[in-house]
């Protein structure tokens, strides 16, 4: 079901990004937590791998992109 569907279709297809760019804030806000203990009981790294960590994790979790059916741009 196209929830957009009393959109034009070209704002439909920017309106999707935006629903999908929301997702993720909220997936990546729900991991703080997670990235505050892993900060607390590993002391011994730097910014830069627990950036890398944090970045790994919310790929892993991350729900996976529908992108069946989207014409190609241009």
């Amino acid at each position: 079901m196209n929830r957009h569907s009393q959109l034009p279709p070209e704002q439909q297809r920017v309106q999707k990004l935006v629903d999908q760019w929301n997702a993720d804030e909220r997936h990546w806000r729900s991991l703080r937590g997670r990235r505050l203990l892993r900060r607390l009981t590993r002391k011994g790294l730097t910014a830069d791998q627990h950036r890398v960590l944090d970045q790994r994790e919310f790929a892993r979790t991350r729900t996976p992109v529908d992108c069946i059916g989207e014409p190609l741009p241009g």
